[in-house]
């Protein structure tokens, strides 16, 4: 069952955005289950990794140590993973190493969540926060965007909370119910951050997506 998240709706959009930084050989660190992205990924080889094993994995590992030689990949994927990390600024310098020189990395990370994948849920980050550790490992920032203002923010967060209170995937009915009303008020508030566009606003986001390059 699809109930509305103003997140995933914003997040599928940026990865298509700056998708075009990626080419040649592209890793996703931390792809998780199904193909989310890589339909949106141009690219020679598309090499999925995740530290399960799966259908659709090719290979299993972790972001702090990557299983592959150094300047192997000329381009890597790694979204919402980095909150999840122990060892986020090894995980950073891991990217790095296993990138040719010129490469992108294409990224996003959350400064707002909820808690989740408990008990693996370490950080949350600012722009400045995620610039100045991958900029440590090496990188140079090319672009940064953010995910939704206040009211964008506040609506998934409203969201969220209404799907787990009232264990919405869990009952159909209810859920597809409360789907239709969840749709119409996610859409006005991501409305309401396209109408304002003061620095109040713009202090608060779901999070953020940067390009990086070797």
């Amino acid at each position: 069952m699809y109930i509305f998240q103003p997140e995933r709706i914003i997040l599928r959009e940026q990865i298509k955005k700056h998708a075009h930084y990626l080419s040649g050989v592209v890793l996703d660190v931390g792809a998780g289950t199904g193909d989310r992205y890589g339909a949106f990924i141009k690219c020679e080889k598309f090499l999925r990794m995740d530290v399960r094993a799966g259908a659709d994995i090719d290979i299993v590992g972790r972001a702090e140590a990557i299983p592959l030689d150094d300047e192997s990949v000329d381009g890597a994927l790694c979204t919402q993973v980095f909150e999840h990390l122990e060892l986020p600024e090894g995980s950073a310098r891991e990217i790095y190493r296993v990138l040719k020189p010129g490469g992108f990395l294409l990224m996003t990370a959350p400064q707002v969540n909820e808690l989740h994948e408990e008990p693996n849920d370490f950080f949350r980050y600012t722009k400045f926060g995620l610039t100045a550790m991958f900029e440590r490992a090496g990188f140079k920032t090319i672009t940064y965007e953010q995910r939704g203002g206040f009211f964008t923010t506040r609506a998934q967060i409203t969201i969220r909370y209404l799907i787990d209170r009232l264990r919405l995937y869990e009952r159909p009915f209810l859920g597809r119910a409360m789907g239709k009303i969840i749709l119409v008020y996610g859409k006005f508030m991501m409305w309401l951050d396209t109408m304002d566009k003061s620095q109040a606003n713009r202090k608060h986001t779901l999070g953020w997506c940067v390009v990086f390059r070797k």
